[in-house]
């Protein structure tokens, strides 16, 4: 029972995240924390979309077992969830600006 509220918890930050980078691309709207050092906001939308995708497909591919009885699709789930996940990253990455105080 537990882990269905931690799946489900999980599942709503997740969906935060889509949605935030969804108002990012849309109007370039930022959360106040991330306006000052971030130089691309579209870029940055894009970055946080594929970073929650990813993260739901691996996910739901651990929790529900939808693709039971074929071993090479989950396989394949999982590498697409973790190539999404890296993939916002480094978008994210790419739009913020670099540190000076270092």
């Amino acid at each position: 029972m537990l882990r269905w509220f931690l799946w489900g918890t999980a599942a709503l930050l997740q969906g935060g995240l889509v949605a935030c980078g969804a108002m990012a691309v849309r109007s370039g709207w930022l959360l106040p924390w991330l306006r000052r050092r971030t130089l691309r906001p579209e870029l940055w939308g894009y970055g946080a979309m594929s970073f929650g995708t990813g993260m739901f497909l691996l996910m739901s591919w651990g929790e529900l077992n939808v693709l039971d009885g074929l071993p090479h699709l989950g396989g394949a789930v999982a590498v697409t969830g973790l190539l999404l996940m890296a993939a916002g990253a480094y978008f994210q990455l790419l739009s913020a600006r670099e540190r000076l105080d270092v």
